[in-house]
């Protein structure tokens, strides 16, 4: 049997180096709706799932798995995708390895959101955003049996994080509700014993799959034989069909450009923000794109985690209704939240020729001579005034928040000052206490404009 004659579906769950050192097979990306019939009428004579698509593209379905059976195509799964459609056609010949599989098949595990996670593109080598909650159960049961933490401690952590939305998941946020939820002892413990004993179940199970499918094509397998009679029903035969513009369909918005331009264009103020702001988007993404840096798993956590606390999202409710709203899936967050990070990455690159535009973009808004009069005349009150300091307000820091957010702009204070900060281009949150200082004073003793705020006690 020939390598081009098992076809392994692979994304996050190992890295494509790793796995060709292990098994020479053809390596397609996660499994989606049509894939295995696909895989099966160019030659496939064994695949190996492990990781797939759930939400951005239909899921492959088990009648194609059940099909590929029939036809006499070994198939097997694990890690990810692979082992819950394994538990589920265990019966009817498909074959799952690893632990994660047999959790499944046992009834241990039921939750396709066990596997689930938000990963980056797979030209970055789909760097994981998030941790799988398998992973998460393997190493707290770890910790446990190590007496990092107690039997109480463990559970307590897995509720916790259990009910995080899965993009959410990670050690770190783990980490950060251990400090609420057990001693502060074993909270350190937990810290330092982890980078050593962190488990990652679903990188195992995969390269548990890869080394079984190596032995098992080391013996010659003759074809599978299925112990049932495959149904060719109408369904099915309109399936296949269709499976030829199935790709396409996934990408395709049911929602034509032009009907949603023709509803913006009823609130002309909205339609002008909304064009300017999406060819400074276009622009952003072809010279992030041209530059060519690669996106980070650390940034790109960073801007995912930012941007729903920007938009005070919290919980995993309120993720969740926001994404509906928007019509994203998982699938569709993990791409449009490593646009976000690669406009951010065209922001710093162009900086400076961003702030030589803005005199034009604030008089094309008509609001240019307003903001220099004033900036020109808090620059020459506050000549001469040196380390601007709370203290020098007569207000708390508190109280100075509320005076800019709630009495002036009504709107509440950001829970995360410093990444409200970052927001605003500044290095961390006491630049911008220095420039509410300053505001504050200009008003209240140059402009004459700001009524002090009582104290309470």
């Amino acid at each position: 049997m020939t390598p081009s004659e098992t076809v392994i579906f692979l994304g996050p769950s190992l890295g494509l180096d790793a796995a060709r050192a292990l098994l020479d097979a053809d390596y397609r990306p996660p499994v989606s709706q049509g894939d295995v019939y696909r895989a099966v009428q160019q030659g496939a004579r064994v695949v190996g799932l492990i990781d797939g698509f759930f939400e951005r593209v239909p899921a492959v379905w088990h009648k194609e798995i059940l099909w590929a059976l029939s036809r006499g195509v070994h198939v097997f799964g694990a890690s990810s995708m692979g082992a819950l459609r394994a538990a589920e056609l265990a019966a009817f010949g498909m074959r799952g390895i690893g632990r994660v599989f047999e959790d499944f098949r046992d009834g241990v595990l039921e939750d396709d959101d066990e596997v689930t996670i938000v990963h980056g593109p797979a030209e970055l080598g789909y760097p994981a955003a998030s941790e799988a909650m398998v992973n998460i159960r393997a190493t707290l049961a770890r910790a446990c049996d190590e007496d990092v933490l107690d039997p109480p401690g463990c559970e307590a952590l897995l509720c916790e994080v259990k009910r995080l939305y899965y993009p959410l998941r990670s050690f770190p946020r783990m980490l950060e509700a251990a400090s609420r939820l057990i001693p502060e002892d074993r909270v350190r413990a937990l810290a330092l014993w982890l980078p050593r004993g962190r488990i990652d179940r679903k990188r195992d199970d995969a390269v548990a799959l890869l080394t079984h499918v190596r032995a098992f094509l080391e013996e010659a397998p003759a074809p599978f034989q299925a112990a049932f009679h495959f149904e060719h029903t109408d369904a099915w035969e309109q399936a296949v069909r269709r499976i030829g513009h199935l790709q396409a369909a996934a990408v395709r918005d049911d929602l034509p450009p032009e009907a949603l331009i023709d509803e913006l264009r009823l609130d002309h103020g909205a339609y002008a923000r909304a064009m300017t702001g999406a060819l400074a988007r276009a622009l952003a993404l072809r010279e992030a794109a041209r530059a060519g840096t690669p996106v980070a798993r650390d940034v790109f956590r960073d801007v995912l985690n930012g941007f729903f606390l920007q938009r005070g999202l919290a919980t995993p409710a309120e993720i969740g209704a926001w994404l509906a709203r928007q019509e994203i899936d998982a699938d569709g967050l993990t791409a449009f939240i490593a646009r976000q990070v690669q406009v951010g990455q065209a922001d710093v690159l162009f900086r400076q020729e961003t702030l030589a535009q803005l005199p034009d973009v604030l008089r094309a808004a008509g609001s240019y001579g307003d903001l220099a009069r004033r900036a020109r005349r808090k620059r020459q009150w506050l000549d001469g005034i040196t380390a601007p300091s709370i203290a020098m307000t007569g207000l708390s820091e508190q109280e100075l928040l509320s005076w800019h957010f709630v009495d002036r702009r009504a709107e509440a204070v950001p829970d995360d000052l410093d990444r409200h900060s970052a927001m605003l281009g500044l290095p961390n949150r006491f630049a911008f206490l220095t420039l509410l200082v300053e505001d504050y004073l200009f008003e209240r003793d140059g402009e004459g404009q700001c009524r002090p705020v009582p104290r309470t006690a």
